[in-house]
């Protein structure tokens, strides 16, 4: 068994592609077989080989298998990152368990978006309520 070079999960010496991240590996690796009777899994959607299980992208011709964009939920994050940050942080949480990369860097954006943006609106909540308490001081002070 080797290594992959990009996330160091361990693949097959006859793998093209690594199964869990779905960068190239050496390329006079030597093609597996598409039709794998003992292996159960799905087919590759661009090349037809049998991928395992638990694989996020084909072995064979490392295409991703879930290509889903979750524009929907990207763009529901960002704007409950800025109004309701708690829902933010659960939808930015959701997008770092989807096999996407590009879809993790939004949720990590939405998360710190929200935590910065929550501190900031505490800031401003306590200096008001600082600047109210103050100004009742002399108010009853005058009357």
């Amino acid at each position: 068994m080797s290594y992959c070079n990009n996330c160091g999960k361990e693949v097959k010496d006859t793998a093209r592609f690594c199964p869990a991240c779905g960068a190239s590996l050496d390329e006079d690796a030597p093609s597996p077989d598409n039709q794998n009777d003992n292996v159960s899994g799905t087919p590759c959607p661009q090349c037809g080989s049998i991928v395992p299980f638990g694989n996020v992208a084909c072995t064979n011709c490392g295409s991703m298998l879930n290509p889903e964009k979750h524009t929907a939920a990207i763009v529901i994050g960002y704007i409950c990152s800025i109004f309701i940050p708690i829902i933010g942080i659960i939808i930015g949480i959701y997008l770092l368990t989807r096999p996407n990369r590009d879809v993790h860097k939004h949720g990590v954006i939405m998360i710190v978006l929200a935590i910065v943006l929550s501190i900031i609106s505490i800031m401003i909540f306590f200096s008001y309520m600082s600047y109210v308490n103050s100004m009742s001081y002399y108010n009853s002070y005058y009357y």
